[in-house]
């Protein structure tokens, strides 16, 4: 692969990360909603099928006539998009990567959430009530999505930014945010979804993420903590 086509690559691929990467940032500030990152949620009382937003929520007009599954295919269309730009991290990296020991947690990550997202692909067909093309991403996000991505090109460039030891300890503490954020996503699905059979997906694939959470901060405490 020339030199313009990597660029051009992870200017591509970055750009379905940017929105992965926010979410990091924001997990220390608020609480996530069961659809992910950006995403507004007015709180009300449940009728059938539909939540009614209180009379004193400012916001509650945003989801007053949204059916739940519109919510949850919130949330299964911002998984699916950050799990698309999971599965090209280890394509943006590889070039910086130096250690095995990184370019093994890095692709047991993307590895999984490329498998993930195809087979969130194949359940949208078998359930047409799924829906993965739903956005909710407020302006002011879009904006913010594009500042960070400007940023992030800065630091993680495949020919200039950080190198070395690092790079590869920014990478794996990013990583270990999002498998974070995957598995409470996910979790958050399973236990709003009421078909048992996507329900259960959804909890393995919590568990899986839990466990890539695990792999990735033991390699962090081994290789950068001191002891």
């Amino acid at each position: 692969m020339t030199t313009k086509a990597r660029l051009e690559a992870y200017a591509g691929a970055m750009r379905q990360l940017t929105r992965t990467t926010l979410c990091i940032a924001v997990l220390g500030l608020t609480m996530l909603g069961p659809s992910g990152c950006a995403t507004w949620q007015a709180t009300g009382s449940k009728s059938g099928d539909t939540e009614t937003a209180r009379s004193d929520d400012p916001l509650g007009h945003v989801f007053a006539n949204e059916s739940r599954r519109d919510k949850l295919n919130d949330g299964y269309s911002a998984l699916h998009k950050q799990l698309r730009g999971l599965s090209q991290v280890d394509r943006i990296f590889y070039v910086k990567i130096e250690s095995d020991d990184v370019q093994n947690v890095v692709g047991d990550l993307t590895d999984y959430s490329g498998q993930l997202a195809d087979r969130l692909e194949k359940l949208a067909e078998q359930f047409p009530a799924m829906n993965l093309k739903r956005t909710t991403t407020p302006p002011i996000i879009d904006d913010a999505h594009t500042a960070q991505r400007n940023g992030t090109l800065k630091r993680f460039a495949p020919l200039v930014g950080q190198s070395g030891a690092a790079f590869e300890r920014g990478v794996l503490l990013r990583l270990l945010g999002v498998a974070d954020q995957e598995r409470y996503l996910t979790q958050v699905l399973a236990e709003q979804e009421p078909n048992p059979a996507l329900s259960k997906i959804m909890q393995d694939a919590s568990t899986h993420f839990a466990d890539l959470f695990d792999e990735i901060n033991a390699l962090l405490d081994k290789r950068f903590y001191r002891h």
